[in-house]
């Protein structure tokens, strides 16, 4: 081999070194509850952006297939339904599921590795059992994914996904588990600080205090709330949050209904301006004091809104993990023995 012809193959292979290397996907299954004219995106659940529209021929996927630079985490989504049926993840090789149009998550997946691995997970947001059952089971089968895959996007993916459901040390403890590289990311510092901000305000935990004003301008603060001798319920929110706003008539019927056995409520507002804070006060008509202009996420490492705070009489958290109105009635009513 002479002198040009070694020249010529090191320059093509320096080419082929920086080329992204692509692989190919494919998608068949089955679909539930489709009417005969449906139509399916694929959406990657990371940038909000259509991979592809699958076609739908009774009840069956009809093949579709790809090439993708990196895997890509995905929903399901129908044209005119609200919200995604999550998730699955678009890797080398030809991914298998089974979804119904009238449920959140997938009904199955797999055949793939990292969908193999997903499949437990989907399993236990199927089934029917009661909350502590899920947190413990969705552990297990987050942990097993994250060690399995500690350098894929799934992994960073499903921790922040699941950050409102695990304790501040079972999810720091995940993030350990990342690679270093994704360990290093900036979403995953981010929320291991606010984890570890969170870890210092957990159940049992005396509370911290909070700074802000009335809708009125004045200075307050929740130590004028909490540990008096009352149970205080503190709702974190925005006007720009729509769960919080749909969640409001809720908190304000469960005001009502304890308030005379000694429930206080609290509400605390969430990097929002105080004027919009107002309108939805005003529009509401809540009765309950606000602290406008606090700084939540520094003192609790709130991360996601809405979130509710339940302070015992003495002002220890009492809990932080209360996910429903109606789960949220069963404990006042446990509180204040309410049959």
């Amino acid at each position: 081999m002479n002198k040009k012809t070694i020249i010529t193959a090191l320059l093509a292979l320096i080419a082929m070194t920086g080329q992204a290397q692509t692989f190919t996907w494919r998608i068949e299954g089955t679909v539930a509850n489709a009417a005969p004219t449906d139509t399916l995106m694929v959406i990657n659940a990371e940038k909000q952006s259509k991979i592809i529209t699958l076609q739908v021929k009774d009840g069956i996927i009809i093949p579709a297939s790809g090439t993708l630079e990196e895997p890509a985490i995905c929903c399901i989504a129908k044209q005119g339904r609200p919200g995604w049926i999550r998730v699955f993840v678009l890797e080398s090789g030809t991914v298998n599921l089974s979804c119904d149009l009238d449920l959140i998550y997938l009904k199955q997946i797999g055949g793939t590795p990292v969908n193999d691995d997903l499949m437990a997970m989907l399993s236990v947001q199927n089934m029917n059992i009661d909350i502590n059952t899920y947190f413990k089971k969705m552990y297990e089968a987050v942990s097993y994914i994250v060690s399995s895959h500690p350098d894929h996007p799934i992994s960073p993916y499903l921790i922040e996904q699941c950050q409102m459901t695990f304790k501040p040390t079972e999810t720091i403890g995940l993030i350990e588990k990342l690679s270093p590289k994704l360990q290093a990311s900036l979403n995953m510092q981010r929320l291991k600080e606010n984890l570890q901000l969170a870890q210092d305000t957990e159940e049992g935990k005396m509370f911290k205090e909070l700074t802000g004003k009335t809708p009125d301008g004045q200075p307050t603060a929740l130590s004028e709330y909490v540990g008096k001798g009352s149970y205080v319920l503190a709702d974190f929110w925005a006007s720009w949050c729509r769960p919080c706003l749909e969640g409001i008539p809720s908190i304000i019927a469960l005001y009502e209904k304890y308030k005379d056995k000694g429930l206080k409520v609290v509400g605390i507002t969430v990097r929002d301006a105080p004027e919009k804070s107002d309108s939805i006060v005003q529009r509401f008509d809540i009765p309950f004091p606000q602290i406008y202009e606090s700084k939540p996420m520094t003192n609790y490492g709130v991360i996601g809104i809405p979130h509710i705070i339940l302070f015992a009489p003495d002002g220890t958290i009492l809990s932080r993990r209360i996910v429903s109105s109606k789960k949220l009635d069963k404990k006042l009513a446990e509180i204040f023995g309410d049959n």
